[in-house]
């Protein structure tokens, strides 16, 4: 008898921590709803860093082909916070005032929606710093950086990487330009002058022609272009730094307890934590201004290089 107590006792106990913990998980995550506006990879590999880092207590609407009244649905299911990935998803919610909303994967978003007081956001770009910092180390002998941004979209941009660029001791060539039709003499004047090129997120630059324009130009004369986004690898570009879109999720995930717990204040802007770097080594191999840094050595041996010709 005693034993068979014993036992009852143990299973007691482990029955109330179990109830103690899932009440407590169920208390510690309220519900949140997170708003899609399609469905691509790098959105999918965000979601499943917030389910992660949140908790599973998770509904998720996919914009794209949705019928309902967003809003409406909202105010039925009452969550504690909202997340929107990408700028659509943003846009849709903005109306909502009373319900913390988190954003991620939106490039510049508007200023009118940041500023409320219910919103948070991380960056869709590193941070200047860090991007010197990959392309100083994998780069050494480039000292001089070009760079074309416009006064309404990327200033702020510009402003950034000049200050990152004086901390490493290397120098800035700036060009302003105000349209997309500016830019091919823009950057004909930066020849001879650049060893580097980064490419910015600008909406009034980036068109099929600029790219096209930006790649050949680049190409002939051996200038590597490190550009913010995978997909221009298979333009020509020869490196990409980005935020990781599964680690943006985790940390969004992160970020929303510190809101409810109220141990953060809105609105809030942060910067993403890690970052992926993916280098085109067939770019690679068609620039002979590598051969001379020492990145073939070095960090080729660090990375992976895929059978698409894309180092992972």
């Amino acid at each position: 008898m005693p034993h068979t107590r014993l036992i009852n006792k143990h299973f007691c106990l482990f029955f109330f921590a179990l109830f103690l913990f899932v009440a407590g998980d169920v208390l510690a995550f309220p519900l949140a709803i997170v708003v899609q506006g399609v469905m691509v990879r790098p959105y999918d590999e965000v979601f499943k860093g917030i389910k992660s880092s949140y908790g599973s207590n998770i509904d998720r609407i996919i914009l794209y082909g949705y019928k309902g009244d967003l809003e409406q649905y909202v105010r039925q299911r009452q969550p504690s916070l909202l997340f929107a990935i990408g700028k659509w998803a943003l846009s849709n919610l903005s109306s909502i005032n009373d319900i913390p909303i988190i954003y991620l994967m939106v490039l510049n978003p508007d200023p009118s929606i940041t500023r409320k007081r219910n919103i948070a956001g991380i960056e869709m770009l590193v941070p200047a710093t860090r991007e010197l910092f990959h392309i100083r180390r994998l780069i050494p002998a480039a000292k001089r950086v070009g760079v074309i941004y416009s006064p309404k979209h990327s200033r702020a941009i510009y402003r950034d990487i000049s200050e990152a660029v004086k901390q490493y001791h290397m120098q800035i060539i700036g060009k302003e330009v105000v349209s997309a039709g500016d830019l091919p003499r823009a950057i004909s004047s930066m020849a001879g002058s650049i060893d580097i090129f980064i490419m910015i997120p600008d909406i009034t630059l980036i068109t099929p022609d600029t790219l096209h324009f930006m790649a050949l130009f680049f190409l002939k004369r051996s200038i590597p272009v490190v550009t913010f986004s995978e997909k221009y690898l298979k333009m020509g570009a020869f490196m990409a730094i980005y935020p990781d879109p599964y680690g943006i999720g985790v940390q969004a995930g992160g970020l929303a307890k510190k809101i409810l717990q109220k141990r953060i204040r809105l609105p809030a802007r942060l910067w993403p934590k890690k970052e992926i770097i993916k280098v085109n080594p067939r770019v690679l191999n068609n620039l002979g201004f590598y051969m001379q840094t020492g990145y073939r050595s070095g960090a080729r041996a660090r990375a992976r290089v895929s059978s698409n010709g894309i180092d992972q």
